[in-house]
């Protein structure tokens, strides 16, 4: 999937499962997670996507399913 570091940070913020860029923080507030999401092989599982934010904010919820799909999606559609 060729999608950018910046490109992952952009979806993430305007996903914000956690809520933290909707509190004020920086768009660029979920770059670990992005990062993340980035080294996975091919197509992300929405469990590889939940799985990262329950590790990332030590919450197993802290990324819904329907986060993790519209983020999944969203990756393929930019990718083109």
């Amino acid at each position: 999937m060729a999608i950018t570091r910046d490109e992952m940070i952009e979806i993430l913020a305007e996903a914000d499962p956690v809520g933290l860029v909707a509190a004020g923080a920086p768009r660029d507030e979920y770059a670990a997670e992005a990062e993340e999401i980035l080294t996975l092989h091919g197509i992300p599982q929405l469990t590889e996507i939940t799985g990262i934010f329950a590790v990332s904010f030590s919450n197993p919820g802290a990324c819904s399913r329907e986060v993790a799909r519209w983020i999944a999606d969203e990756m393929a559609r930019r990718a083109g």
